[in-house]
């Protein structure tokens, strides 16, 4: 009888440690997002840039509209509170743009979850990595990025 009290009680205790283990896993909180735009010209040197100030928006927007041609100019987002703007530069491997499936954060980390596509709207032999202007919602701090394809 003691032989089975204790198997039952080593599976009760494998299955609780198992059970944290896999919380401690998933502490990546994810983050909505709306793609803004994708833009076939460099806006930044820096492989990311967090706009948190309505100067700075005004000043990439002074940037973009500097390099699109036509007649319209796209319109200046306002700063608001609980929204954050971000540029990303993600490489490209073997296509002209990226589609953004997922964003987490973790411990300052954000994770951008990205997929390839051929954009028709960029030139098909085009490698300059895309800058993507993200609308993140809520105020988010972080100090690094990490792309994964």
């Amino acid at each position: 009888m003691k032989i089975y009290l204790y198997f039952f009680l080593f599976l009760f205790f494998n299955c609780q440690s198992q059970v944290v283990s896999s919380n401690a896993v998933s502490q990546r909180k994810e983050i909505q997002f709306e793609d803004k735009y994708h833009y076939p010209f460099t806006l930044t040197p820096k492989d990311f840039l967090l706009i948190n100030s309505q100067q700075k928006m005004d000043d990439v927007f002074k940037l973009i509209h500097k390099n699109n041609k036509g007649n319209r100019f796209s319109p200046v987002p306002v700063i608001v509170e609980n929204e954050t703007y971000l540029i990303i530069k993600p490489p490209l491997k073997n296509s002209n743009d990226v589609l953004i499936e997922k964003i987490s954060l973790d411990k300052n980390i954000l994770y951008v979850k990205i997929t390839e596509f051929d954009n028709p709207d960029f030139n098909k032999s085009s490698r300059i990595s895309p800058n993507i202007l993200l609308k993140l919602t809520g105020n988010i701090t972080f100090k690094k990025i990490t792309l994964k394809y």
